[in-house]
């Protein structure tokens, strides 16, 4: 069998190239790219089947399920980005591509390796059969070793405020500190020979480090995998998709650590946690006898075929699958457009009530100077004669009145 390797081309997360690094040590070689943003439009060259591991974060084009009949998937680590896209404002989606076929996709070719226990929750009240597989930089190799190895930390994609803290902790140090970016320009055209040096450049950095301090997902877990000391750093209740690597990772909530409330000591840091080494065993072990009950087979689509619909019944599902999710859309669309009209309504009675404050504020201001400015000026003196007669006619005035 061909094999193919699965890669979102138009990311510039550099985690998302060491997870197909990862897959693609698994491969006896592979033949295809496999874009993961459209993987139904895959077609192999003679029509045959292709092997595909099928590590990955889905659905970011959610029309581009389920794959392509040509795709013969091993999936472990799946992901679905249901908590994060579907939640963003005027987007309703959230498991309609799971339901009908897209769900009984994943039902034929089951049980589905799951890269989290949030993902591994939701396939399972959809009844998706599923289990917790772990993410395939679990599984990567070490690198090469440099004669400068242990004479650096690595800070990769830390917040601000946390690399400075630790800049100003560790500076006078005999340590040197590398901020390191794990993202790169967006090159939809890159070869794989390019990303993977990119790929092979930042593990050897990383294997190389005295101890890498992270709050990425794809630069912490390649650290265990290599036996490379790594503290995470992050508040850990904002993301889903750490779950259970908290268990496995040595790791500060960003808040803990800025108060300094922790005792991870990035000169001497302590060994990883080796408690993720059975769901490393166990993923390798499953991707390995899919590749052994594969490489040596030449089946055509149809023998390898577990799906259990039609074409037509796939173009009427997703034509209807996408018809109700516009709709629903179209509603979520008009009930925002109303709030933001109100919200504009509010905002010129709002202006109109500043324009009417503001031109109060510059009258008593323009009061306040004239007042100000009559103290500056000096007394006139007091005319004792002139204010000897006003005070006589005052006088009279009374007089005439009793």
């Amino acid at each position: 069998m061909k094999y193919g390797l699965l890669l979102n081309k138009g990311n510039v997360n550099i985690g998302d190239d060491i997870q197909a690094f990862a897959a693609a040590q698994f491969l006896p070689s592979f033949d295809y790219l496999v874009e993961r943003e459209h993987i139904d439009d895959f077609v192999s060259d003679d029509g045959e089947p292709v092997g595909v591991i099928m590590n990955a974060w889905y659905m970011w084009a959610k029309w581009n399920w389920p794959p392509s009949k040509y795709i013969h998937p091993c999936f472990v680590g799946f992901h679905y980005a249901d908590h994060q896209l579907s939640k963003q404002p005027g987007s309703p989606f959230k498991y309609e591509f799971l339901h009908g076929i897209g769900g009984q996709y994943l039902k034929d070719y089951g049980p589905i390796g799951c890269r989290d226990y949030y993902t591994l929750e939701q396939l399972q009240k959809l009844g998706i059969p599923s289990y917790f597989s772990g993410c395939i930089t679990l599984t990567l190799p070490k690198m090469p070793e440099r004669k400068n190895k242990g004479s650096y930390i690595c800070l990769v994609g830390l917040d601000a405020k946390v690399e400075k803290r630790i800049k100003k902790m560790l500076a006078g140090k005999d340590i040197e500190i590398k901020v390191v970016s794990h993202t790169r320009e967006r090159d939809v055209d890159m070869p794989w020979s390019e990303r993977e040096k990119i790929v092979k450049d930042h593990l050897t950095l990383y294997q190389n480090a005295r101890c890498v301090v992270t709050k990425k997902l794809h630069c912490s877990l390649p650290c265990l995998a290599m036996e490379v000391p790594v503290c995470l750093i992050k508040q850990m209740d904002d993301d889903i998709r750490f779950s259970p690597y908290y268990e496995y990772l040595h790791h500060i909530r960003t808040s803990d650590f800025m108060a300094g409330n922790y005792e991870y000591d990035f000169l001497n840091p302590p060994a990883n946690k080796d408690n993720y080494k059975e769901c490393r065993e166990k993923l390798i072990q499953t991707i390995q006898t899919f590749v052994e009950q594969t490489k040596d087979i030449n089946p055509t689509v149809e023998e390898l075929d577990r799906r259990t619909y039609s074409p037509q019944e796939l173009l009427l599902w997703r034509h209807d699958t996408m018809k109700v999710s516009m709709d629903q859309w179209l509603v979520k669309y008009r009930e925002i457009q109303k709030k933001y009209a109100a919200l504009q309504k509010e905002d010129k009675q709002n202006k109109a009530l500043i324009e009417k404050l503001k031109s109060s504020t510059q009258e008593n201001e323009k009061i306040y100077q004239e007042a100000e400015q009559l103290k500056k000026e000096p007394e006139p003196e007091l005319d004792l004669q002139k204010a000897g007669r006003k005070l006589k006619q005052v006088v009279n005035k009374i007089k005439r009145k009793f």
